[in-house]
């Protein structure tokens, strides 16, 4: 793409705006949050980890998910900017904090899309072994293709335009959706007459498989299905009415998405058992693709094929959250500034991009070659959802600080401005050490130690680049 075609000054620099509605930030945020992935590729490790108790899992990681999503609502109706969480940390705090803050959302963006294609390399492994090919060169060729593929298709999407990606993501939802409906009606109608009663025990402790610590290593899988309500704040700049569209589509994302995941893994839970899952994924493939088999027989390539959509869809809307992460970074002079660089027909952040999809094909790729592919699934889901809570953390804490005068005016701002961002503050922090520090620190090196290694190096590198950034001419200031 030449230099004429690209926007090179950054006063110009302004996404398009007016450009999506209620619905469709909405849809950003459902597809981000993914019913679709989120059963299939979450419900292996949470019930891996805690059995029956899965859904019970999932519960508890919303009511600590609310909290967050009420700062998310109340700091995007009073400073809506496509920068979110560090515009928002810059004028609670300092710009440098502010800068870190950046990264670590862009860390948490990032690495959530590097978990597509890496799930749909997976899923193609298990259509292709479903289509009678087998093999070693059958799996890893299918991985391998699955990566490129992921990155290729919706690239050729989000290039085009905001407007073109929240299109191309409502398809794939709708889509996934249907099938996900039909599989979880399946299993509730067909494991009674199979022996197995349908009951609430998976809302209880009392289904934990083992001991609790396995509902806080459920959990970390489990708030990592919450993350990315938080999406829909990023688009803010090209949403219409964004003070008053933005916050009413933050909640209708997260109540619906949290009404259908909810019922759908308890359905689930009544589809297998712990040990035979167990070899299922230890082999390189997807438990969800095995309980879909047992029930749907020929049938289950549906799932599969769902499966290979909503990746698709969450390709789509991470590039979107993390593009634009990176734009509000560089637009103020936090990073380069080629990132601030947008196209002048399409209006995307142009070279942001070219940095997401190439990222996503080398950390998809080195992660199949140091742990496997079903390992490293799970090795950036629990990565992604560190850098998500970390971000959560703060936001909570800018909702504290951006709104600290009005604490005292009465009971119900007290409440909203004081007591909520506490609590979510509170349940980000206990999470993270209990979770990660505690439990994820006591499993095996490769899909333990070694993620809060990585984890800990980044947010340290993020820091230090942070600390390091030069002060700019171009100032933030916060909407009034």
């Amino acid at each position: 793409m030449g230099r004429s075609q690209l926007t090179a000054s950054q006063s110009q620099e302004k996404l398009k705006s007016d450009v999506i509605g209620l619905l469709g930030a909405a849809t950003l945020g459902v597809v981000f949050l993914s019913p679709a992935m989120t059963l299939y590729g979450l419900f292996g490790p949470t019930f891996l980890a805690s059995g029956n108790a899965a859904p019970m899992a999932f519960l508890l990681a919303l009511l600590a998910t609310l909290p967050t999503a009420v700062s998310y609502a109340l700091l995007s109706r009073d400073f809506p900017t496509s920068g979110s969480a560090a515009d928002w940390a810059t004028w609670a705090t300092t710009r440098r904090i502010g800068v870190w803050i950046g990264w670590i959302v862009f860390l948490y963006y990032f690495t959530n899309f590097v978990i597509q294609p890496v799930a749909l390399g997976l899923f193609l492994g298990d259509l292709l072994t479903a289509l009678n090919f087998t093999g070693s060169l059958a799996h890893n060729g299918g991985f391998f293709l699955g990566v490129i593929f992921c990155c290729v298709w919706p690239a050729w999407i989000v290039y085009r335009g905001i407007s073109v990606s929240t299109k191309g993501a409502l398809v794939f939802l709708l889509f996934e959706i249907f099938v996900v409906i039909a599989l979880c009606g399946t299993v509730l109608c067909v494991a009674p007459l199979r022996g197995t009663p349908l009951t609430l025990a998976g809302f209880s402790l009392t289904g934990v498989t083992g001991n609790l610590s396995g509902i806080f290593r459920a959990m970390v899988f489990a708030m990592l299905g919450f993350c990315g309500f938080d999406v829909v704040s990023t688009v803010a700049e090209e949403t219409k009415m964004a003070r008053k569209l933005i916050p009413q589509a933050t909640f209708l994302c997260l109540v619906v998405f949290a009404v259908f995941i909810i019922v759908g893994i308890w359905a689930l839970t009544f589809g297998g058992v712990p040990a035979h899952l167990k070899e299922v994924a230890e082999s390189g493939h997807m438990p969800i693709t095995d309980i879909a088999a047992s029930f749907w027989g020929r049938g289950s390539v549906l799932v599969t094929l769902t499966g290979i959509s909503a990746t698709l869809g969450l390709a789509i809307v991470t590039a979107v959250g993390a593009s634009r992460i990176l734009f509000a970074m560089a637009r103020q002079g936090s990073t380069h500034p080629r990132f601030a660089t947008l196209h002048s027909k399409y209006k995307v952040p142009w070279n942001a991009l070219h940095i997401i999809f190439v990222g996503g094909i080398i950390g998809s790729v080195i992660s199949f070659a140091a742990v496997g592919s079903y390992d490293s699934y799970v090795w950036w889901a629990t990565t992604s959802t560190f850098f998500a809570m970390t971000t959560y953390l703060f936001v909570n804490l800018a909702a504290l600080l951006l709104n600290r005068h009005l604490i005292f005016n009465s009971v119900s701002r007290f409440f909203l401005f004081g007591f909520i961002p506490v609590f979510g503050i509170m349940a980000d922090g206990y999470l993270l050490i209990q979770s990660f520090f505690i439990e994820l620190w006591a499993q095996p090196w490769a899909t333990g130690k070694s993620v809060v290694v990585f984890d800990v190096i980044c947010a340290i590198l993020a820091l230090g680049m942070a600390l390091r950034s030069k002060k700019t001419n171009s100032k933030l200031t916060a909407p009034s």
